[in-house]
């Protein structure tokens, strides 16, 4: 018998969470379908509630985001369908709490079976306002963690030992047109850092003889990952025209221009980078990843460079061992938190799914 979860989101950018989610737990063998409701689905009242749940006989609601109903959880809670709140902050209260006795609010969410919010803000705002302090949590903001990118440890060893502790920065995605802007960054910040290696993978790999001639014609020696396999030390540039090894580059580079973020091509995922330590340099066209930049922003985790002149200054100040590493670190809390508590709730699905004998 399939397991069936409500998942009632308040906006429709949760369904890839969700998506994930279930993706997660059939991986692992469990059998659960998710019933995906968005605002001007919901249904409303407690009768409406009453009937969608008798129709989908869900085993969990999984309420996600927005402002909490009464309504709804009461009608959940007296049909015995177990209520977990996900993704909310102080604001999902703020209807919920001015239309209830005091009395009545607590009892509601003290039989929440667990709460995780944005912020330790709204935590404190849930617990006083009467949910359970031992099952309400702060894990950030929910979101479908990246896919960490794969790599071969052997290729990295040898190249990091080739390197002998070269300094290397990354530009991801590059076309032919960046290499002015490129070369100019790289010679600026070679000034502090003689041995400054800039690692330039190719948004083409067609394109790669082509980048690594362009470096040549500025007057800044350049090898190509498919004829060299390893930057010698004379060079100042390595051009990267094999593909599917941003995983592997980003393990080797300390900090990352995120490709496409100077022009109008679409951006990198930031997540990519911070979840593997490269600290991320990015311009203002940050497209389809808004949320995830703004969210590094505010971390500390990203310098914003908004012009090209900028670019040079920027990786001249982030050889700073210790800036780069207070960087490195917020990023990667940032990435770990939205992966954290995914698996919290992953987890708390497979003990309803155990406790309903599913």
């Amino acid at each position: 018998m399939k397991a069936v979860v409500w998942a009632r989101c308040a906006t429709p950018e949760a369904h890839p969470v969700i998506a994930a989610l279930q993706a997660r737990l059939n991986a692992s063998g469990e059998d659960v379908s998710f019933a995906v409701t968005c605002t001007g689905q919901h249904p409303e009242g407690k009768r409406g509630v009453r009937t969608y749940l008798a129709q989908i006989e869900p085993m969990l609601l999984l309420w996600v985001g927005g402002q909490l109903d009464a309504q709804t959880l009461i009608a959940a809670q007296d049909a015995g369908v177990p209520v977990i709140v996900i993704d909310v902050d102080t604001s999902a209260l703020d209807a919920f709490t001015s239309r209830w006795f005091r009395s009545r609010s607590r009892t509601i969410l003290g039989q929440l079976h667990a709460v995780f919010t944005r912020d330790q803000a709204g935590a404190n705002a849930f617990v006083t306002a009467g949910a359970p302090p031992s099952r309400t949590h702060a894990v950030g903001v929910l979101e479908d963690p990246p896919d960490v990118l794969a790599h071969i440890e052997t290729d990295r060893r040898d190249i990091a030992e080739a390197l002998r502790s070269r300094p290397v920065w990354l530009a991801t995605q590059t076309e032919p047109a960046d290499v002015p802007t490129l070369a100019a960054a790289q010679r600026h910040a070679a000034r502090r850092s003689h041995r400054l290696l800039l690692v330039v993978m190719a948004a083409h790999v067609e394109d790669g003889l082509e980048l690594s001639e362009r470096f040549r014609l500025l007057g800044l020696p350049a090898s190509l990952r498919s004829v060299t396999p390893k930057p010698e030390e004379g060079v100042q540039v390595h051009v990267i025209d094999t593909p599917d090894e941003l995983g592997l580059w980003l393990r080797l580079a300390t900090v990352t221009l995120a490709g496409g973020t100077m022009t109008q091509a679409a951006a990198q995922d930031p997540f990519e980078a911070a979840a593997l330590g490269s600290v991320l340099i990015h311009g203002p066209r940050t497209h389809p990843y808004t949320a995830r930049y703004d969210r590094l922003v505010r971390a500390g985790a990203t310098l914003q460079v908004d012009n090209q002149a900028a670019l040079g200054r920027a990786v001249e100040a982030l050889l700073s061992a210790d800036r780069v590493a207070a960087m490195a670190m917020a990023g990667w809390d940032v990435t770990s938190r939205g992966a954290e508590a995914t698996d919290r709730i992953v987890g708390l699905i497979r003990a309803r799914l155990d406790d309903a004998g599913l």
